[in-house]
């Protein structure tokens, strides 16, 4: 695979120059991170010791322009350390990203192939960088830049897999899973205002055709908009609501919704303070089992929402009891001497999961350093603790965990940039 991508990359060069293209870039990241785990994703029991992990991912693109044509390819490794033996021939390099763009006029392009795709506060779909693998879509995507300034994408994907013949909606038994539905094919559409405007506002639908048990296919729509007013230089507030109807993966009725509001104060250059709160609607346990009410963020990047913990929302608690995160952050610049990020969430859940447990899970304390070296090297360190409830010890099933949950991590990131041509 690494031979291949470095040999179509050769020949996109190759060809770009005989075409006398107008620029060329490269761009490469280097990511390292090491993790102590005492608790993150999940508690973890009394007796069990920590459990250490370095990542990392090395990934290189390439930009190329020629007139109203741009094309980018960018392979990627990400791996555990150790988790293959020095001398194995396995392969974990993939392509990261591989597509092109067209842009028809100043205003309208198309873009094709597997790319990244980001909208919003990123609550229902964003890229995310915390994740070694990233996160991109195989995707058509069509863009319009109105006269107002404001704009207007439309997204498809059609999902398939290699091993499966009949590729028809009504045979194919599709088995990937992303943020907790099983999709076959999504189309969304967006609209953002003229973001120069102090107050700026989008919209946002987006329909996930997705598969049952049995193969047949349902249609789960989520409908959202946007709101932000920038009151001065150093105050704006934003909300965020969302609406899920129809039916999910497991054939079950979809009802449910997602608002958040966060203020943005800062009361210094160097200190900016935010002060938010999100309802993710969730189902009772005792709930009719035919009927839905847990909000699917289907593709977010619950990491930058959630806590650093990622107790919720990521990899788990799907069709859960929803969740309340009432959160105040903290961001410090310390100058010369690197950046400071403080935050608090206080957990509790929507809905009753349980007939004899109150709904407030826990509260998150997530701490992260960062230092700049230079132009192109990045050093972060981040320590996080969970002051679980007993709540939380039943949603999560470890009935005698430890007193102390808690995540450690340090990392590098290497990220030079250079222009060829």
């Amino acid at each position: 695979m690494i031979r291949n991508i470095f040999l179509i990359s050769f020949l996109l060069l190759s060809v770009g120059l005989s075409a006398q293209i107008d620029s060329l870039t490269m761009d490469m990241n280097f990511k390292t991170r090491a993790e102590g785990n005492n608790g993150y994703s999940t508690l973890i029991p009394e007796g069990k010791k920590m459990k250490s992990n370095v990542l990392s991912r090395a990934r290189i693109g390439m930009n190329f322009y020629f007139d109203k044509l741009e094309l980018r390819v960018a392979g990627q490794d990400a791996r555990v350390w150790g988790d293959t033996s020095t001398s194995s021939q396995s392969e974990s390099v993939s392509f990261y990203e591989a597509w092109a763009k067209y842009n028809f006029t100043e205003n309208f392009y198309l873009k094709a192939g597997r790319q990244g795709i980001s909208f919003d506060n990123g609550r229902l779909i964003w890229e995310s960088d915390w994740g070694m693998a990233g996160k991109t879509f195989d995707a058509l995507r069509l863009g319009f830049d109105l006269n107002d300034g404001s704009s207007i994408d439309a997204v498809v994907t059609y999902n398939s897999q290699s091993s499966k013949r009949d590729d028809s909606l009504e045979h194919e038994e599709y088995t990937i899973f992303d943020g907790g539905e099983r999709t076959k094919t999504m189309q969304l559409i967006h609209y953002q205002s003229n973001q120069e405007n102090n107050f700026k506002y989008s919209a946002i639908l987006m329909n996930n055709v997705v598969q049952t048990d049995d193969g047949s296919h349902n249609s789960m729509t989520t409908a959202g908009l946007g709101l932000k007013h920038q009151f001065s230089s150093v105050f704006d507030i934003s909300a965020y609501g969302y609406y899920q109807f129809g039916k999910n993966t497991e054939d079950q009725d979809k009802n449910a919704y997602d608002f958040a509001l966060t203020m943005n104060y800062s009361p210094v250059s160097i200190w900016k303070m935010t002060l938010g709160g999100e309802l993710a609607s969730g189902t009772k346990y005792d709930k009719d089992s035919k009927k839905n009410n847990s909000f699917s963020p289907v593709y977010t990047t619950s990491h930058t929402f959630s806590g650093y913990m990622d107790y919720f929302f990521a990899r788990n608690h799907f069709n859960g009891p929803g969740l309340i995160d009432l959160n105040l952050k903290n961001k410090i610049d310390l100058n010369k001497f690197g950046n400071l990020y403080l935050a608090v969430h206080y957990f509790s859940a929507h809905q009753k999961f349980s007939p004899n447990e109150e709904k407030y899970l826990g509260t998150e304390l997530d701490l992260v350093y960062g230092k700049q070296f230079g132009k192109y090297f990045l050093l972060n360190f981040g320590y996080s603790q969970m002051f679980a409830s007993d709540g939380l010890k039943v949603l999560k099933g470890v009935s005698n965990p430890k007193d102390f949950q808690n995540f450690v991590w340090i990392g590098l990131s290497f990220n030079p940039k250079f222009k060829l041509l």
